[in-house]
């Protein structure tokens, strides 16, 4: 058993927030219908790398569905999706908004056919304001809801994040709110419209630098790899190569201290606690570098993981990959996949103790099973399925 056993997901999403969103929820035992386009999801071809036909972008995110294509811009096609609409728990779609008002495909339209769906928009800009209309991606959501300002080094040019993390801010939002949504209609029998935006996920997700402004008033610089409350914490160079280190707290910097031989730095007015270390950065950053320097990457983690010292190498991932917490944890998985035979994975972060996350269907081939999702959805016959597929409806 699995705690999303019998809710039914129609995923009408492309590339990365939605995606994600579902294949979590099929992670979790929903049953996910990945309805495309006659063209595809675009992201099957956003390689190389590919995978047989398959670009890898497209396969990270799309297991545990089922796949059917649908022609929106025949009547039987929408009479299709909205017949779907009515036999599913929630629906989830990234069109810009009002698109799918257009083809009866809106909240308003399915929720008077199923008051019991969720209908789940995750959009750039959200359903409303002045800039609902604009397209978002994930780059420029970066680049205008702030986090590239707070992102580089600090006299370099802002960066964005080397993966797409406000499309998956987002799509986490997503999932959140379809839990909530599920619970909150057991209580009231009643589905709703729920409006997740790309922007508003990244504002949210700016935390305690949103908050070190919104209470000081002053614009957040870019620190690297340091961070902007706690010091010392960020990367340091080894003789041999870069490590990580993320001293928290002043217990841990005076084991930090004693543990390099200068145990004076500890108390020194100036270094004694987090607040002044923050305010004297340079120079105790300064201090613990070239110390750093004198030995290598391992020596360093070795006496520092004795001392109780958070810490960790930085690793490419060829490393991450070969390390053996991936395996105990069972991060790495594999699937048998119709067209590409044994096909690795991330595997889910999510461990439950009574209901496991179960992989059951490997990221579904174009039009895999749009028969059988025809004929045990919709109780469609075999013939209707073939006229349909004659008159370009369905592939």
């Amino acid at each position: 058993m699995q705690p999303l056993n019998g809710v039914r997901v129609l995923d009408l999403s492309r590339v990365l927030a939605g995606p994600y969103c579902t294949m979590v929820l099929g992670d979790l035992g929903a049953e996910v219908i990945k309805v495309e386009p006659p063209e595809g999801d675009e992201t099957r071809g956003w390689g190389p790398p590919f995978a047989g036909r398959e670009s890898a972008y497209y396969l990270c995110v799309n297991r545990n569905k089922r796949d059917m294509v649908i022609n929106l811009k025949t009547d039987e096609g929408k009479t299709i999706l909205r017949e779907l609409a009515i036999q599913s728990d929630v629906l989830v779609e990234n069109f810009r908004p009002g698109t799918l008002n257009k083809f009866g495909l809106d909240f308003e339209t399915l929720h008077a056919l199923n008051p019991k769906l969720i209908y789940c928009s995750i959009t750039g800009f959200g359903q409303t304001g002045s800039m609902k209309d604009k397209p978002g991606y994930d780059f420029m959501i970066q680049a205008s809801g702030g986090l590239m300002s707070i992102t580089g080094e600090p006299d370099g040019e802002p960066m964005k994040t080397g993966v797409a993390v406000v499309d998956l801010f987002a799509g986490q939002n997503a999932i959140i709110a379809i839990l909530a949504a599920l619970q909150a209609r057991t209580l009231t029998g009643e589905g709703q419209h729920l409006d997740i935006a790309l922007f508003d996920s990244q504002l949210g997700w700016l935390a305690n630098v949103a908050s070190n402004y919104l209470i000081s008033g002053k614009l957040p610089k870019r620190h690297g790899n340091a961070h902007a409350n706690i010091v010392p914490y960020q990367s340091f160079q080894a003789s041999d190569g870069w490590f990580a280190i993320a001293v928290g707290n002043d217990r841990q910097f005076v084991r930090l201290c004693e543990l390099l031989g200068k145990p004076e730095l500890a108390a020194n007015e100036k270094f004694a606690t987090n607040s002044t270390r923050v305010q004297n950065r340079e120079e105790i950053i300064a201090l613990l570098a070239s110390i750093f320097k004198m030995a290598s990457v391992a020596e360093w983690l070795e006496k520092l993981d004795k001392a109780e010292i958070p810490c960790g190498p930085i690793n490419n991932f060829e490393q991450v990959f070969s390390m053996p917490q991936v395996k105990e944890r069972e991060m790495l998985v594999q699937m048998e996949h119709p067209t590409i035979g044994a096909l690795p994975l991330v595997g889910s972060p999510l461990k439950m103790s009574a209901t496991p996350v179960e992989y059951r269907i490997p990221p579904p081939l174009m039009g895999e099973h749009t028969e059988d999702i025809l004929m045990d959805v919709l109780g469609y016959s075999n013939e209707k399925v073939k006229e349909l597929r004659n008159r370009g409806c369905v592939i």
